[in-house]
C-alpha cells in the first residue's frame, strides 16, 4: 500500500480519477458475505434501494451482463453476491444502490439525485460540483477509472452508516484508517455503475509500515480548511495528531 498515492497535501476536494483496463474485484471471502449480510438485514432500505426506473429498465441485469457475470434480477441479489457496494445510475441520476459499507452517509438519500446534487452535502464543495457534469460524462465514456477516498474513524468495522454510534476514542491507537476505492463501468451511453471496495486498518499500523506516513497524514490534516475538518470529523484527530490535547 502507497499511501503517497491516497493522502493528498494539501488536501483538495477536487476528484482525481485514474484509467483503468477493467473492474476487477477482490475475492470473496464467506466473512465478507455474512458481514454484508448483517447490514443489510439490520440497516435494509437505509442502505439500498431500486427505483422503478431501474426495474423498468432492468438496470441491474444489463450491469451484470456487461461484467461478464451471471445476471441478477435486483439490486438486493447484486449486492449480496458481489463483494462490492455498487451504485448505478442512469441519464445522470442515482436509480439503484446496494451500500453496506457507507462512510457517515445514509445512501437512501441519494436516490434520484444527480452527482452535483449527491455531492452537495460536501464541505468546500465548489470544484466537486463542477466537476459532476465531466464525472458522468467520463462514467458513460465507454472508459473505466478509479480514485481513493481516505477517512479516520474510531470505528473498526467496514460500514461507517450514520445509524452506527461511533465510540469515543482517547488516543491515536484507537482509531483506524478507512480506504474507498471507488471504480466506474460504463454500461451503456446512458447508463453507468459505481463499485466501492473498503479496506480499514489500524491508523496505528499505517504509521508503522513507514515513517513518513504520520507526518504525511498530519500534514494533509493540517492543510484542511475548518469546513472540512468538521465535515470529515477529524477536528479531535488533528489536536491529537498535533499533540496538543
Amino acid at each position: 500500500m502507497n499511501i503517497k498515492e491516497i493522502v493528498q497535501t494539501p488536501y483538495t476536494t477536487s476528484p482525481r480519477f485514474t484509467p483503468i483496463d477493467f473492474v476487477e474485484f477482490k475475492e470473496y471471502l464467506q466473512d465478507d458475505f455474512e458481514e454484508r449480510l448483517i447490514e443489510y438485514n439490520t440497516l435494509m432500505g437505509d442502505m439500498s434501494f431500486e427505483s422503478e426506473t431501474a426495474e423498468n429498465l432492468k438496470l441491474v441485469k444489463k450491469t451484470s451482463e456487461v461484467m461478464n457475470i451471471e445476471p441478477f434480477n435486483d439490486i438486493i441479489e447484486m449486492g449480496l453476491e458481489i463483494p462490492d457496494d455498487v451504485i448505478i445510475m442512469y441519464k445522470g441520476k442515482v436509480e439503484a444502490a446496494f451500500v453496506a459499507m457507507a462512510s457517515s452517509w445514509n445512501p437512501r438519500t441519494v436516490q434520484g439525485k444527480t452527482l452535483e446534487e449527491v455531492h452537495q452535502p460536501v464541505a468546500d464543495n465548489e470544484m466537486l460540483l463542477k466537476a459532476s457534469d465531466g464525472i458522468w460524462r467520463s462514467m458513460t465514456s465507454g472508459k473505466s477509472f478509479h480514485r481513493h477516498v481516505w477517512g479516520i474513524s474510531p470505528l473498526k468495522k467496514l460500514s461507517n452508516h450514520p445509524r452506527h454510534k461511533k465510540p469515543e476514542f482517547k488516543s491515536l491507537d484507537d482509531l483506524y484508517f478507512r480506504i474507498e476505492h471507488e471504480r466506474t463501468l460504463t454500461v451503456d451511453k446512458d447508463t453507468a455503475a459505481f463499485f466501492i471496495d473498503v479496506e480499514v486498518l489500524p491508523l496505528s499500523k499505517i504509521f508503522q509500515l513507514k515513517n513518513e506516513y504520520k507526518d504525511l497524514i498530519k500534514e494533509s490534516i493540517n492543510s484542511m480548511s475548518e469546513n472540512i475538518l468538521a465535515y470529515k470529523n477529524l477536528e479531535e484527530v488533528k489536536e491529537m495528531i498535533n499533540g496538543t490535547t
